[in-house]
């Protein structure tokens, strides 16, 4: 490890150090529950996880059945930079229809040394609806790789990004609109605001294993808007724990367990446990199960060796299941300047 690159990890970890749990403003909620098919806008430290330019395209319906219900629609991506020399970035894995560089690469243990110290960059779109609210956040990410050991490498990452917030009250009704001074605010005023926003991430991950913790909203930078009372209105810090494993249980299936524990202040700790596994590269499917929130089933699969599509369906196990038929989510998946057919680290 050389002192620059330790001078750069150590600079990285005073800013994660640096984040205060109990301030924290407006930043819209990341919903898509496959956490495992796009994970830079979770935890930052992921950008440049993988060998090839990772280009993710997704779209979420919630709550099917209600009126005005909510919808997510983002773009992804992230790409690897070189920074030691002699770093060809060679891949992890190929696939099953390149029989003979497979089995060449399947029993290869040099994966921190193809990883080495590197830079990531990534970036995400995300536009989130939900009745009268509509949401926009466009971000950009860095992160730096470290070797530790052969095997095991540590990421810290950053994200800057911009959010813009639009509040439209026509079609909202409330018990008794004249009495109510918020509504009357609202109905007055231009509903609008936006702010700069920072996150932060760091994971520790092997081939193996992965363990990582981000910090969302971590700093908050509010631009003017015209309705003070829809300014004030805040969304704290998220901090998010992810850990999983990758265990092959025979020759081309992979089983891939996982745990998120995601944290907001007065919130109740949400906490989702997944469970997926992949068959010689080709198709994956998984279970979902959120705490005292839903459960889920997703399923997925390579139309050619670079594009990759996945499905998932929520239901509900509260009482909304009485009123709602479930979420519906679909990724789409490009993988560009992959000539060595990589394959991905999660999905």
């Amino acid at each position: 490890m050389s002192r620059n690159n330790l001078y750069i990890a150590i600079f990285l970890s005073i800013i994660l150090a640096g984040v205060n749990p109990h301030k924290g403003f407006a930043q819209i909620d990341y919903r898509f529950s496959q956490f495992l098919q796009n994970p830079v806008p979770v935890n930052p430290a992921f950008s440049g996880i993988e060998d090839f330019v990772d280009l993710k395209l997704g779209y979420r319906t919630q709550w099917a059945g209600f009126d005005n219900a909510p919808t997510s629609m983002f773009l992804s991506g992230n790409m690897a930079l070189r920074i030691t020399p002699g770093n060809n970035f060679k891949d992890r894995g190929v696939r099953i229809f390149e029989a003979n560089a497979y089995n060449e690469k399947e029993n290869d243990n040099e994966f921190g040394y193809r990883k080495g110290n590197r830079s990531g960059l990534g970036f995400y779109m995300l536009q989130n609806k939900d009745g009268g609210f509509n949401n926009l956040a466009v971000f950009a990410n860095y992160a730096y790789h470290l070797r530790i050991t052969n095997q095991l490498i540590w990421s810290v990452g950053v994200g800057f990004g911009y959010e813009y917030n639009k509040f439209d009250p026509s079609g909202i009704s409330v018990l008794n609109p004249t009495n109510d001074p918020t509504y009357q605010s609202y109905l007055k005023n231009e509903n609008t605001k936006s702010n700069i926003n920072i996150n932060v991430g760091t994971i520790i991950y092997h081939r193996q294993f992965y363990l990582g913790y981000s910090a969302i909203n971590a700093g908050t930078f509010n631009l003017s808007g015209d309705n003070t009372t829809y300014n004030s209105q805040v969304t704290q810090l998220t901090q998010t724990a992810q850990i999983g494993f990758n265990y092959r249980w025979r020759y081309g299936y992979l089983i891939t367990p996982g745990v998120l524990v995601r944290m907001r202040p007065e919130s109740p700790i949400e906490v989702i446990g997944t469970l997926r596994g992949r068959i010689h590269d080709r198709v994956w499917g998984g279970l979902q199960y959120t705490y005292l929130g839903s459960v889920g089933l997703s399923l997925g699969g390579y139309i050619t060796p670079n594009i990759g599509f996945n499905y998932a369906y929520n239901f509900p196990t509260s009482q909304l299941s009485r009123a709602t038929a479930g979420s519906h989510e679909v990724i789409l998946a490009i993988k560009l300047k992959n000539k060595n057919y990589s394959r991905a680290y999660l999905w």
